[in-house]
């Protein structure tokens, strides 16, 4: 960021992203649909909006990209139908869970000053309700690069994995595919199990290897297993709380067991990439304690727990990613 207009580009860069989400939050694609279209005024009777307010929106989206506008009647554009509708690769629920962290992020000036998120605790760490739409926000977000992933995570030869926070059962899958030998038991607080349980039987060809295990990754002891894999949930806890977890998974693993921690690392002076640095704000704001850690300090916490090695990876298909891979 070098010039005025930049600057100012990025002061009105929330401009988009509350444009696409209020209209996620009026049902405005379910009431257009795949292959649907309609006029402002039909659009605004279907979903109750004001005519003229609806019209403005619908216009915006359409210069943002999203929408096709031929005189007055409106549709999804092609590339965005499979994003937007109620498919496989829909990013909906990613999109509603978006809707309450731009409500949250609009208290970063109270968090600041105060240390603190703005509000109770929500996601995997509320109630049933909250946990289910968080679950289903993380499934949508992790179906683009769970295939990668597993292929980028070393686990030949190994017998059986947890999947420590794993929620939604979306990596598991990806593992269990890559592995056909390979168990994999997801580890989760137990009303995430619940909602992950009847998403993995959606996995017909691996839901055979797959478990729940319902336990507090905070505090409660692991299963025994020979590999352990750790997704975007240290970014949530505290620095004890990290290492107390990693001396807990280095007592379940089997001798010469790999665990694989993989989260948004940052530069040894936290200030790069500028995802990772904007990611503690996101955590500020929604939760009391957790941050984006460096590789480099995961790393000395792993060999500090007990573990034989501790490595630093860059992900080759997932940006603003890594892996620390640790030996038992």
């Amino acid at each position: 960021m070098r010039t005025r207009d930049e600057l100012m580009q990025t002061i009105r860069g929330y401009w988009p992203s509350r444009t696409l989400l209020s209209a996620v939050e009026i049902g405005l694609f379910e009431a257009l649909g795949p292959t649907g279209h309609g006029s402002a005024r039909s659009l605004a009777r279907r979903i109750g909006t004001d005519p003229r307010a609806t019209e403005l929106l619908l216009d915006a989206l359409t210069g943002l990209g999203i929408l096709t506008k031929r005189e007055t009647t409106y549709a999804l554009r092609r590339w965005v139908i499979p994003y937007l509708s109620e498919e496989p690769d829909s990013v909906l629920e990613m999109l509603r869970h978006h809707v309450r962290l731009q409500d949250v992020w609009s208290h970063l000036t109270e968090s600041v000053r105060a240390g603190r998120p703005p509000e109770p605790e929500g996601g995997f760490r509320g109630g049933p309700e909250e946990a289910r739409a968080f679950t289903l926000a993380m499934r949508a977000g992790a179906r683009r690069f769970a295939p990668q992933v597993a292929e980028e995570v070393p686990l030949g030869g190994r017998r059986r994995l947890l999947d420590l926070g794993g929620g939604p059962g979306v990596y598991a899958a990806a593992f269990a595919r890559t592995y056909p030998d390979l168990e994999v038991v997801v580890v989760d607080l137990p009303h995430v199990c619940d909602v992950g349980r009847t998403l993995v039987g959606e996995e017909e060809d691996v839901a055979d290897r797959i478990s729940y295990h319902a336990a507090d990754l905070d505090h409660d002891d692991l299963p025994e297993a020979d590999a352990a894999f750790l997704s975007h949930v240290i970014h949530s806890q505290t620095v004890p709380e990290v290492k107390s977890l990693f001396r807990r998974v280095r007592k379940a693993l089997e001798p010469d067991g790999v665990f694989v921690v993989r989260d948004f690392f940052t530069s040894a002076d936290r200030t790069r990439p500028p995802g990772a640095s904007l990611f503690s704000l996101n955590m500020l704001v929604n939760d009391t304690g957790g941050r984006s850690y460096g590789a480099r300090e995961v790393a000395d916490w792993l060999r500090k727990a007990g573990f034989s090695s501790a490595t630093h990876r860059h992900s080759k298909h997932v940006p603003d990613a890594g892996y620390v891979i640790a030996k038992r």
